[in-house]
């Protein structure tokens, strides 16, 4: 049983559904999905609010398999969103186009999951953004406003935990992607070293897990590599050779000059 707001004396779930249905606009809202535990929550609530709402799933391309499967499987009804980046449809074929994505440039999660999804004409957005994933996060607070897109975000789970999702999930009976019991603790882009940090044993069970995407971005860093990439490493001595170029960069080492 999920416990009372002092305040309110509403449950977390009550709280989030008077939230939602709070902000409702008269066109609906759009909410994305992702396959994630906290979309998986985030999209239930939404419909027990009742409120008018359409689901969307940027389709990366890099996502796990099985997450897609699932969502094929469990969420039919999920508007799938590929990317077009001036007609290049994929990840690896923008790579040698635009470069290597870095930390300072996540140039990828623009192309690949807010682009397809920005002509949406649903400008009040739901997601399943927790103020516990990140500092950065947090400081943005439950409501956030971008004026240049004209777009407003709500986030209905932004205070809870993670305990409390999963709580949520399970006393909802909500099915969710098996490579959460797995041990995986986020189920994002396979190569992500944002994701992998620098552990390599965790980029090598991807890698194995998932051979044909880690050949696919190899070939496309190889293609960046001899295109143009070769000189500006070996100029700023970050790598010698293509191998320590990859390396650092599932390794998340420094090889961008930032």
């Amino acid at each position: 049983m999920e416990q009372l707001n002092l305040l309110t004396g509403q449950t977390k779930t009550e709280i989030a559904i008077d939230f939602i249905r709070e902000h409702e606009p008269e066109e609906g809202y759009f909410v994305g999905f992702s396959g994630g535990k906290d979309s998986i929550v985030v999209l239930d609530l939404v419909q027990k609010a009742g409120v008018k709402h359409q689901a969307y799933y940027s389709a990366t391309g890099i996502d796990p398999p099985e997450v897609v499967k699932f969502i094929n499987t469990n969420y039919p009804y999920v508007i799938h969103k590929r990317p077009n980046h001036k007609g290049i449809k994929s990840f690896y074929g923008m790579i040698p186009v635009i470069g290597y994505p870095t930390n300072f440039a996540r140039w990828c999660c623009d192309k690949l999951k807010k682009d397809p999804t920005r002509s949406i004409p649903l400008p009040n957005r739901i997601m399943g953004i927790r103020a516990e994933e990140s500092s950065n996060r947090a400081k943005r607070g439950q409501i956030s406003h971008f004026k240049k897109m004209k777009q407003w975000l709500y986030k209905p789970i932004f205070y809870w935990l993670e305990w409390e999702v999963w709580d949520y999930i399970e006393a909802n009976n909500l099915p969710f992607p098996s490579m959460y019991d797995e041990g995986f603790s986020r189920i994002g882009c396979v190569i992500c070293p944002f994701i992998c940090g620098k552990n390599q044993a965790q980029i090598e069970r991807n890698r194995d897990r998932w051979p044909k995407h880690y050949a696919a971005f190899d070939k496309a860093m190889r293609r960046l590599w001899d295109d143009r990439e070769s000189v500006r490493q070996r100029k700023r001595g970050f790598a010698n050779t293509f191998e320590e170029f990859l390396d650092n960069w599932y390794h998340g080492n420094r090889s961008d000059g930032h």
